[in-house]
């Protein structure tokens, strides 16, 4: 009866951890048959069967399913058929399945990851043509664009360098010559646009994608190398050590809510309950916490909420080929399992603690040491930018000599005050950060866009500049950029100069400013510029199509001489401080946002 297969030439690939037998396949299709609710006799079972170089077992049968849109209650069920193709080639396996997953137990015995590096190499080649690929934000943080997508006919010719260090590709589209491949590199899955085939051709399909899985070297192609890169995990553990963990929220919340592939349950007395919406997104909020990573036990680290090393929450495995996730024990993770909205409520017969769905789906990031490193949905990728010295980061940081007498962010106020205080940050960004700007406003307090935005129409093109003031005592470390950061980036819409918003706001900066200790001050909160002209001059600037954005953060807490130090000391060898590792994770992801809304992100420190 397999003659009757017709199928597509997608399939996911895998490095085979231990050899296959007779045995392992026939408890395979037993497992997959039990899995299923009111399972046909086989519409066609083989085992192992010799084809070329290769080995091959096939399954169907057709069972019944509830329908998706169609409460437990109704107990009406459909009859759906499935099936499973496994190809042996040279240590690996090819799946290609249709309504048929295989069994966790199956998965973790006998199949290990293809390396994203190996899948680029085959499938993105010097002459590829990239028609749409998906990225992944090498950041934790919770205000950086978590994931993009670009689509086009040739991408190379419309996607422009800028940032994409920062990103890690999760999937592609990209066609070489006649050929159009569809990739995602994290699940080894690889498709190539066909009419339905056979099995004995979908068998010699998966044999040539093997081979060039094997044969091929580094990949080549300009275009994908612009990106972040896979590297090997075992090698960079030599020289870096894990530091910080996420779990990827983003793609669990969407799981959940958005495509509607899996629930969260509880057991409780042999009844199973599905949480309600209101309890998953206060896990989800949990769950969103960066923990710190502890030193390396053996092969196990352990994970902690920030400042609370003694205290652990959770363990990740350092092993040869990715990362696992071995505990993770927050108060609403508790009890909690993942089912798959296939099966009926509580029926799912691989249904998954919380934590070891996470682990199973690599659904967590994991910051390193060498500040150059991400681990992403199972593989380790390489910010190319940082790989490079980090010249990319001190590009970003402009020196100004007056933050190195400032004292205090704003300074001190009092009733009759008619400028601020010259030592202060708000001092110095008048007087000399946005001294080239001809209109200047304080936005500070209330609903904050900035603590002062500036304009200048004069320039060509015009510039839009938001400055963001903070004071501190010098460090190299994330903790003082926080607030500014996440205030700099939720605000990056605004550099739009929303015409809605525009009215209420200039008459706002027609009083004097009041500090938020309530001193009524004399000072302006127009700095520079004509009150009566301010509507004018901001439509300008809004409705200028070649406008440039500024996002500045200007604060004394920071040296560029201190950060280049920190970073000859990494290129010689040195090993970085923790806290320089994320400072450099943090304003990297803040100048990545600020490409992504079309805006131009600068530091302003001390020299």
């Amino acid at each position: 009866m397999i003659e009757h297969l017709r199928a597509g030439k997608t399939a996911n690939f895998h490095r085979l951890k231990r050899r296959l037998s007779l045995a392992a396949v026939s408890g395979l299709f037993t497992s997959i048959r039990a899995a299923h609710a009111e399972p046909s006799n086989n519409f066609f079972a083989h085992r192992r069967v010799p084809h070329g170089p290769a080995v091959w077992s096939a399954i169907c049968f057709a069972y019944e399913q509830r329908p998706a849109f169609l409460a437990d209650e109704a107990r009406a069920d459909e009859r759906v058929w499935g099936f499973l193709l496994l190809v042996e080639h040279r240590g690996h396996a090819a799946i290609f399945k249709s309504r048929l997953n295989l069994p966790n137990a199956f998965a973790t015995r006998y199949l290990g990851r293809v390396s994203a590096e190996r899948v680029d190499a085959a499938i993105a080649r010097q002459d590829a043509i990239f028609e749409k690929v998906r990225l992944r934000n090498l950041s934790v943080s919770g205000f950086a664009m978590r994931t993009k997508s670009y689509e086009a006919n040739d991408l190379k010719a419309v996607v422009g360098p800028a940032g994409a260090s920062r990103y890690a590709p999760l999937g592609y589209a990209l066609r070489a010559g006649e050929d159009h491949y569809r990739t995602t590199p994290s699940t080894g899955r690889i498709s190539l646009r066909s009419e339905r085939i056979g099995h004995l051709e979908l068998v010699d399909y998966a044999v040539s994608v093997i081979d060039d899985l094997l044969g091929a070297g580094p990949a080549r192609n300009d275009f994908i190398r612009t990106f972040a890169r896979a590297v090997d995990l075992e090698e960079a553990l030599e020289a870096a050590r894990p530091a910080a963990f996420a779990v990827d929220i983003a793609g669990l919340a969407g799981a959940i809510h958005d495509t509607r592939l899996i629930r969260l349950v509880r057991v409780e007395e042999g009844n199973c309950y599905q949480l309600p919406k209101v309890e998953v997104d206060a896990l989800l909020d949990q769950l969103g916490q960066v923990l710190e990573v502890g030193e390396v036990a053996g092969r196990l680290c352990s994970l902690s909420l920030p400042g609370t090393h003694q205290d652990p929450v959770g363990a990740i495995a350092l092993n040869k080929s990715d990362i696992a996730l071995r505990k993770l024990d927050l108060p609403l993770t508790a009890g909690v399992w993942v089912e798959k909205t296939d099966y009926p409520l509580g029926t799912d017969p691989n249904r998954l603690p919380l934590r070891r769905y996470i682990d199973k789906e690599n659904g967590y990031i994991v910051l390193f040491s060498d500040p150059a490193l991400g681990y992403i949905a199972g593989n380790l990728f390489r910010d190319g930018a940082m790989a490079e010295g980090g010249d990319v980061l001190l590009r970003y940081l402009v020196t100004n000599a007056d933050l190195e007498n400032v004292t205090d962010e704003k300074g001190t106020f009092a009733q009759g005050q008619t400028a601020f205080d010259a030592d202060s940050t708000f001092g110095a960004i008048v007087a000399s950060v946005a001294d080239g700007d001809e209109i200047l406003v304080c936005d500070d307090l209330g609903d904050e866009w900035a603590d002062f935005i500036g304009l200048d129409n004069r320039a060509s093109p015009p510039r839009i500049s938001f400055y963001h003031g903070k004071h501190g005592p010098l460090s190299l470390g994330a903790s003082p950029f926080h607030v500014s950061v996440s205030q700099a980036q939720k605000n990056l819409e605004r550099m739009m100069l929303p015409a809605a918003a525009m009215g209420g706001k200039i008459n706002g900066w027609r009083n004097n400013y009041i500090s938020g200790s309530s001193v009524h001050t004399a000072i302006p909160r127009v700095v520079r510029g004509d009150p009566d002209l301010l509507a004018a001059a901001f439509e300008q600037a809004r409705a200028a199509p070649d406008a440039i954005r500024r996002a500045m953060i200007v604060t004394s807490s920071l040296s560029k001489g201190a950060v280049e130090q920190a970073l000859a000391d990494i290129r010689s060898g040195g090993r970085p401080d923790p806290h320089f590792i994320q400072l450099y994770q943090l304003l990297m992801s803040f100048f990545s946002a600020c490409t992504d809304m079309n805006a131009f992100g600068y530091i302003v420190c001390r020299p």
